[in-house]
């Protein structure tokens, strides 16, 4: 056998051991069960959301609100995926066809993809950052990962570019009715020019340590000036529930849910391509 054929093999042999060894040991990390949503303790956690997640607290808050405020007819658009929690929450409960994650940090999404796979759903899952206006974006990474944002909140997150879609062209094609925001403290610009049509009601975690008391307040302003309204009764400091006045216009009433072969663009089986093609995305924040 040729020399350069046997240093081939080897190498081939090397990275299936180390492949096998990889998912051996996944296999053996324990698994935790938060509100029924199943999820594996992993190395890419820090200290902190391990923790979070083995006492139960992780999103605990916010899968609080979703059991509120969730419906059957409701077609889900999450803003923020982290782990995959609240988005297999949704899926659980009114099926996979209903519920569209986004999640900005690529390195999260073995992570979703695996919550998903133990829970057996499978929401529409797009590798991006949601922003105001389409284009790539900087995302600094955190030490948490979960916590990764695209404002820089401690000295030496890393950078890293990320491609990002505009808020609008997104609830254009997903036509949610209810919206899910956890963007570490992307928030802030979020609903600059934003049009919701047809969403009902926001869950939206605020980041009051990231953007400050202005930034928390131009976010409230907005969007009591696209006809929303706190929900008192449910809401804290760190997370709103926000209801859309009867008496306001949402330019465009919800018509059905939305079925994956409408948006094929972002809904196909492979990671790769269950993303908006970038070119048709910008394209369309031009002509708008």
């Amino acid at each position: 056998m040729p020399t350069r054929s046997r240093s081939w093999t080897r190498k081939t042999l090397r990275k299936l051991s180390g492949w096998l060894v990889y998912r051996y040991r996944v296999a053996r990390r324990s698994v935790v069960s938060i509100e029924g949503v199943r999820i594996r303790i992993g190395r890419h956690m820090s200290r902190r959301v391990e923790r979070a997640l083995t006492k139960g607290g992780y999103e605990r808050e916010e899968l609080r609100l979703m059991g509120a405020v969730l419906s059957p007819e409701d077609v889900v658009l999450e803003v923020g995926a982290g782990l995959g929690l609240v988005s297999t929450y949704c899926a659980k409960r009114i099926g996979s066809n209903r519920v569209f994650a986004f999640e900005a940090d690529p390195e999260l999404e073995p992570c979703i993809r695996e919550t998903y796979e133990l829970n057996g759903v499978d929401p529409t899952l797009d590798m991006c950052a949601v922003v105001a206006h389409a284009g790539r974006v900087t995302l600094y990474r955190d030490k948490h990962l979960v916590s990764s944002s695209v404002v820089r909140r401690r000295v030496g997150a890393r950078p890293v570019e990320v491609p990002g879609k505009a808020l609008n062209y997104v609830v254009d094609k997903v036509r949610p009715t209810l919206l899910v925001i956890d963007a570490e403290g992307a928030e802030r610009e979020l609903f600059d020019g934003a049009r919701l049509p047809g969403v009902s009601r926001i869950v939206l975690e605020l980041h009051d340590r990231v953007i400050g008391p202005t930034g928390t307040d131009r976010v409230r302003a907005q969007l009591s000036n696209l006809g929303f309204e706190v929900d008192q009764g449910l809401s804290s400091p760190e997370h709103l529930v926000l209801r859309r006045n009867h008496g306001s216009s949402d330019r465009g009433a919800q018509d059905g849910v939305t079925s994956r072969t409408e948006i094929g663009d972002m809904s196909h089986s492979t990671p790769a391509s269950r993303r908006l093609h970038s070119q048709e995305s910008t394209a369309s924040q031009e002509q708008r």
